[in-house]
């Protein structure tokens, strides 16, 4: 594991609070900052994932808990245990997601809420209970968006929402907390190999998708993670990795015409499987 120098001599307490830390990109943080020599407090929904990481990190510096990102309540319960216990916070990575897609007219509203609540208002929870202990630090807050929340395509309308709402809000933030010390930066990733769509309740077309995207990137969690946690620390607002999400980024922006002929094609393949 990469040392992480500008990180840990920017915050040498290292305290950090990990959302969705069981898998994936969430894991990845979770196993460099420990390997860096962090304190870590780590959330997921499924307790057994975290436990088996857990082991694997073999360090008394971990925390876990058992959490649903969109669950207010237990979010304020768990916050106010760690103010109680005296918790300093460095470091907020709201990395807790599900991803799915189905068109518009086809998705269900249990599920477009579902989506809102954990990707978007967990986010929300997370920064909002957790921000006076991250600014008492004069700390950083990384916000793990999508590229979809930019490139906004068919058949992810509710994802594209959520994820386009948790930039603006990493946005913002960035503006309101700099007076005070607090860096924030938010991430826009295209599909690299993680476990994202495990949860995922949409369509077996997108779903079918996604996987095939993850399939072939040349991207993974590891990579990811050593990327936003050095970028962040460097102060970089707006971090888009890997190339491919650069790529989106630049031909969205400069030829958004051509990407709505891309999105006409897919329409009209969307429109062939239906029938």
């Amino acid at each position: 594991m990469k040392e992480l120098k500008e990180l840990n001599k920017k915050y040498p307490n290292k305290t950090a609070f990990i959302t969705g830390a069981g898998s994936g990109l969430g894991a990845a943080f979770s196993k460099l900052l420990a390997a860096n020599g962090w304190t870590l407090h780590l959330s997921d929904i499924n307790m057994g994932s975290l436990e088996s990481l857990k082991l694997t990190l073999n360090s008394e510096k971990i925390h876990t808990y058992q959490l649903d990102v969109g669950d207010k309540l237990a979010y304020g319960n768990l916050a106010d245990d760690l103010r109680k216990n005296g918790a300093k916070l460095n470091l907020l990575i709201n990395n807790a997601g599900i991803g799915d897609g189905e068109l518009f007219q086809d998705y269900k509203i249990d599920q477009w809420e579902r989506m809102i609540r954990i990707n978007l208002l967990g986010t929300y929870y997370g920064t909002h209970y957790l921000l006076p202990l991250i600014e008492s630090q004069k700390g950083m807050i990384v916000n793990i968006g999508s590229a979809a929340g930019f490139m906004n395509a068919p058949g992810m309308s509710a994802y594209n929402a959520a994820k386009a709402a948790v930039f603006a809000l990493a946005e913002t933030l960035h503006h309101e907390l700099k007076s005070k010390g607090v860096h924030v930066s938010v991430v826009t990733p295209t599909f690299f190999k993680t476990n994202i769509m495990s949860e995922a309740s949409g369509s077996q077309q997108f779903v079918e998708f996604a996987q095939k995207q993850m399939k072939y990137s040349t991207t993974n969690a590891e990579e990811m993670a050593q990327v936003i946690l050095e970028k962040s620390a460097a102060g970089k607002f707006h971090i888009v990795h890997p190339k491919e999400a650069r790529r989106a980024f630049f031909i969205k922006k400069w030829f958004p015409k051509l990407v709505a002929k891309q999105f006409d094609k897919m329409m009209v393949k969307f429109s062939r499987a239906s029938n």
